[in-house]
């Protein structure tokens, strides 16, 4: 599977460093959303990654643009996670037909038990070769 946006560094270093970035951006949005989900009381999977992924890339500019002291930060803060809560998937709905799952085929028929134990003469074993060996 390819990515759909290319690594933009050109140097080993740098390709790390952004790769770096990509992953701590994932699991600080995986932190919010566990933080929104037990504000909430819910399971966090329920919180849509890439519904909270739009809320958060919506919100960048905002918040650069209005941040000036820490206690606006907690207040966007607790607005990001309010928003974030929004974006709950809902739940599965039970399938009144559940998916069936089909045998495997063989290309010969099956014994069937009438089938078994019959016309096969059963030899007695006998120890008496055994003497006859030795």
């Amino acid at each position: 599977m390819a990515r759909k946006i290319p690594i933009r560094s050109k140097s080993p270093r740098e390709v790390v460093q952004e790769i770096y970035g990509w992953l701590l951006a994932h699991y600080y949005l995986r932190c919010l959303i566990f933080k929104t989900a037990t504000l909430k009381s819910i399971y966090p999977l329920r919180i849509s990654f890439v519904g909270s992924l739009w809320v958060i890339r919506c919100a960048i500019p905002e918040f650069q643009r209005q941040i000036h002291t820490l206690g606006d930060i907690s207040l966007y803060y607790s607005w990001l996670m309010a928003e974030m809560s929004d974006v709950e998937t809902p739940l599965r709905q039970q399938l009144s037909n559940p998916r069936e799952v089909n045998k495997e085929r063989y290309k010969f028929n099956t014994k069937k038990h009438s089938h078994r134990n019959n016309f096969t003469p059963r030899q007695q074993l006998s120890f008496q070769t055994m003497r006859w060996a030795s």
